[in-house]
């Protein structure tokens, strides 16, 4: 049973996407899409041209997000995130940090697609993300 902590921290048991760097965002395309099926659902450019620009895939139960090298300030080619959605980022780092969780950064906008993030940090270092985009409705 659920306490009631628990059913308002809701978005902690919500993941939506994962997110990998990749050196070949074309490459990395073609594969999510041609061979698992997974449909583009969203391209988003970067200052870095047409050939890196950011995309989302999604499938019936996630989405897939691939992040190009060039504009991720030299994160390494392979997992980079695990993003829970959130309706209210600032609130929930605000409460996660309250109950014992690192948070990395606070709120920010992606710069594209009307995005908000925030970061905090999981067991072994892994990148957690908070998400939320007004287009998107979970």
């Amino acid at each position: 049973m659920k306490t009631e902590s628990q059913t308002e921290h809701c978005l902690t048991n919500h993941p939506i996407k994962v997110a990998f760097v990749v050196d070949n965002v074309a490459a990395a395309m073609d594969f999510y899409s041609k061979t698992l099926d997974l449909e583009v659902d969203a391209v988003y450019p970067s200052e870095f041209g047409p050939e890196e620009n950011f995309v989302f895939l999604k499938s019936k139960t996630i989405y897939l997000e691939l992040l190009p090298y060039k504009a991720m300030d030299g994160a390494p080619v392979g997992f980079h995130h695990l993003a829970f959605w959130s309706d209210d980022v600032q609130r929930h780092l605000d409460d996660l940090k309250a109950r014992g969780a690192k948070i990395t950064s606070q709120a920010f906008p992606a710069g594209v697609g009307g995005i908000t993030l925030g970061d905090l940090e999981g067991p072994g270092g892994v990148r957690l993300r908070l998400f939320n985009q007004q287009k998107l409705e979970f």
